[in-house]
């Protein structure tokens, strides 16, 4: 991957984390918000493959991670997973249609929170809950899905044009 490519990427990255410690993390509907570093870490993957979501993910889920308040590196593995799913699931597609990312996303969103529910839960997370797991689950993959045409066009003009196999 080129300097100015990673450069573009670690950028759009801290700036999903920027606005989501300042401005999503205030939005609250219905007990849940959206996830726009996890969305953002698709998207890199379903344009620049497997290889730049999981860098993409395990580095900016590690500052994610020092920024919060839960077992450090939770984070890290979890969008390291989700990037490097996503872009094996690239792999599979000529061409990405418009609902593709969306289906992705709103995937990996639910087998991230569903993650992170499993391994708090083994490490005795108090915050682990079932009742707001799963309202977390349904309500933050929807929220994702409707995020995701925004960030994957954005990412798309980033790269300089549609990804391709």
């Amino acid at each position: 991957m080129p300097a100015n490519r990673v450069a573009v990427l670690v950028l759009s990255l801290f700036t999903a984390l920027l606005l989501q410690v300042t401005v999503v993390a205030r939005l609250s509907f219905l007990g849940a918000k959206p996830d726009l570093v996890l969305v953002t870490v698709v998207c890199f993957a379903l344009a620049d493959g497997p290889g730049a979501g999981m860098g993409a993910g395990f580095g900016i889920g590690l500052v994610e991670d020092l920024l919060g308040s839960h077992t450090l590196g939770l984070l890290a593995l979890i969008l390291c997973v989700v990037g490097y799913a996503s872009g094996v699931i690239r792999s599979y597609f000529d061409r990405l249609s418009t609902f593709t990312p969306m289906l992705v996303v709103g995937a990996m969103t639910a087998v991230a929170v569903m993650a992170y529910a499993g391994i708090g839960a083994l490490v005795g997370d108090p915050r682990i809950d079932e009742d707001p797991v799963v309202r977390s689950l349904l309500l933050t993959s929807f929220y994702d899905v409707v995020l995701t045409p925004f960030v994957f066009a954005a990412v798309t003009a980033l790269r300089g044009g549609p990804a391709t196999s």
